[in-house]
Formats: C-alpha cells, structure tokens, sequence
C-alpha cells in the first residue's frame, strides 16, 4: 500500500516536516491550537519565511514562488501530518479570490496589501437572515456615486463569514439585477454594514453574520466583471476543497501512525493490542480509507495543475472521500485509543471536533455526492 509521491513533492515534504520539527514544534509547545496569540502566528511567519515556503501560495508574478495545485497539495498534506496544529500558520494565505483586481488602481489598493500582510480579506458567499426573519439574495443595485454611474448600492446579509469579524475587507457574492452576479469589495467598517452575533464552531474556528443596508460601493470595488461573480467564487471555493482535502488526508495520516505506536506499545494485558484481530481489522479499515483518500487527493491535484475539464468533479470528490475518511478514522482511533481520548484537549479530541465540522466546510458531503453524479449522468458510464 506504499503511495510514491514525485521527487519533486516527496522533497518538498520532507523538509516541511523538517523544518516544523526543528522550528515550530519548540516554540509552540504547550500553547493552546484553538487561541494561538498574534504574536506566536506571526513568529511562525517570520521563521516560514526564511526557510522559504511561506511565499508557496503566491504568484511568481507577484515575488512569490508560486507553486501549482500538486505542490500546495503536498506542502497542506505535510504540514497535517506533522501532527502539530499550529503548522497550518507556515503557509501564508496567499492572494484567493482578491487576485481578480485587474487593473493599477486595484492591484495597488487590494491586491498588494493583501500579499504584504497589511490588509485581511473575509469571504462572504452563504446567504442569512436578516434579523428581522427575511431571506433574499443579496441585491446590488446600479447606483450613481458621486459622479461615479457605475456603482452599486448593496443590500442583504451573508452568515458564517470565516474570519469576518477580523478582516478589513469582505468580499461579498451579490446579484445584480438582470445582469448576474458580481463579486464586491466591501469595507467592514462602511456605512450600512453591521455585524451580527459572533459563533464559535465546535472547531474553534468563528464566524459572523454581516448585513447589509444600501451600502454604497465604488465601481472600483468591483472584482471582475458583472456576470462572472458565482463563476469566479466557485473556482475559489475549488481550490478551498483540494486544500481541505489536502489537511484531511494528512491528519488521517498522522491519526494512523499515532494508532499504530499505541496498540504496538505496552498493554496491561500484557502483550500489544496489536495482537487482537479485532484490533487488527480497525487498524486495517484506517489504513486503506486513508490510502484510497490519498490517492483520490493527488488524481485531482493532477487534474487540477493541468486544467483539466473534470478537475472540478475529481476536487469535489476528493474533499468528499478525504473528510469522510478523516471523520471515520479519528473515530476508531478513539475507539482504539480509549477513554482518554475522550479528555478535552487530546489531541483526536481536538481532531474529533474539527473532522466533524469539515464534512460540511466548503461543500457538505451530500452536496459534493451530487455533483459527482451529475457529472457520471451527463458524461454517461466512461466517466466511471
């Protein structure tokens, strides 16, 4: 069941994990992964960026390294299976959905703040309830703005907006009437912009909900072109799930190998509960469910890099398969693992919460099924 990654892939992992032993792991040590103070992240940065992989996720236009699908996939499965939470931080958050700024005056305004770490951005796609219990999408209006005939007057709300309440900026999915959808940038602070009660995830992530009433935004703030905003926040929302996908498989990984030292260790029955069939067919289940997920990762990846016209249904089914595979084998590794897994802060506690959040994130499984079946009935039984 051995899986062979490239040269190329199978270096870049190793020297992450490297790196997150000697660099990260120390300085982390006893800080709790659901609260890291700024100071830590930012240390974390500091330390990425003098190695050399905090740039991965930027252009090689922009001054970054800009790596592809296969290298962010493998970089995101290896910082995972160093088992230390804090590794996600060695990544920086790259540009998204804010490299659509097209023009001097956008790229100068949000696009490179955003990469020197001056600005945040928050993505506001799920559509709310107001509070008064009315649900619609959300409207932008033509508007002439002081002298500006091209801007937008924007109304409605949008919930579990990660990382909102922080952010400087919301990038908000809105209809323009008979036009189509556009994507805005909208200033967290505007006028006509409130924010809701913030909720915390069983993950530790938050989100909030933002509101909208007749917010007046430039044309400059438009990201693209009227027409193409879901279109766009959808491929935004595809590289999202390779990169979940990318976490679920290398968590599972480090939960296998953490399995493995357990019921090989010391039992008080006296030998390894390794030696249990029982124990050896949970075991077994965890380390094909993670293989078949892996590989499902890396065929997407693949896909991905080449721009292929299926990438988009191998991504949805590899975040499907990786975050169910993830789900199912934390939880027969706390099965094997007992009841002190079960305490509030072990690590497949923690592990438990966040696998069980992310069957939904970015697309829930039952969504994801469809898509993947939608696919197969159009393309008919060679897309099998």
């Amino acid at each position: 069941m051995h899986f062979e990654l490239a040269a190329d892939l199978a270096d870049l992992q190793s020297n992450l994990l490297t790196f997150v032993a000697d660099e990260i792991d120390p300085i982390t040590a006893g800080a709790d992964p659901e609260g890291p103070p700024t100071e830590l992240r930012r240390e974390i940065a500091r330390r990425s960026d003098q190695a050399g992989f905090y740039q991965l996720v930027v252009p090689e236009a922009d001054g970054g390294l800009g790596g592809g699908p296969r290298v962010i996939t493998a970089a995101r499965e290896a910082l995972a299976l160093s088992g230390n939470p804090f590794a996600s931080h060695v990544l920086g958050a790259g540009p998204g959905i804010m490299r659509l700024a097209d023009n001097e005056e956008q790229r100068a305004d949000l696009y490179e703040p955003i990469l020197r770490g001056e600005r945040t951005a928050a993505f506001a796609f799920t559509e709310a309830l107001r509070p008064d219990e009315t649900r619609g999408p959300t409207q932008a209006v033509r508007s002439t703005l002081n002298g500006d005939a091209d801007g937008f007057l924007v109304s409605g709300a949008k919930g579990f907006v990660t990382g909102g309440a922080s952010s400087d900026w919301l990038v908000v999915v809105a209809n323009v009437p008979d036009e189509g959808t556009a994507l805005l940038v909208i200033d967290r602070e505007a006028d006509g912009v409130t924010q809701g009660e913030m909720g915390a995830s069983m993950d530790g992530s938050t989100h909030s909900p933002f509101f909208f009433d007749s917010v007046a935004v430039p044309a400059s703030r438009l990201l693209g072109q009227v027409g193409d905003g879901l279109p766009r926040a959808m491929q935004n929302i595809d590289r999202m799930r390779l990169g979940v996908a990318a976490d679920c498989v290398g968590w599972a990984r480090w939960v296998t190998r953490t399995t493995l030292e357990r019921i090989e260790g010391p039992h008080r029955s006296g030998q390894p509960l390794a030696e249990q069939q029982q124990v050896q067919a949970i075991f077994a289940d965890m380390a094909a469910d993670t293989y078949a997920a892996r590989t499902s990762l890396y065929q997407a990846a693949e896909a991905r890099e080449a721009d292929e016209s299926t990438a988009g249904t191998q991504v949805a089914a590899a975040k499907w398969l990786a975050s169910e595979c993830l789900h199912r084998t934390v939880d027969r590794a706390i099965q094997l693992h007992g009841a002190q897994a079960l305490l509030r802060g072990h690590p497949l506690e923690r592990l438990y919460r966040t696998s069980r959040s992310l069957r939904i994130a970015e697309g829930p499984t039952e969504l994801l099924r469809l898509t993947v079946a939608r696919h197969i009935r159009h393309n008919g039984v060679d897309a099998l």
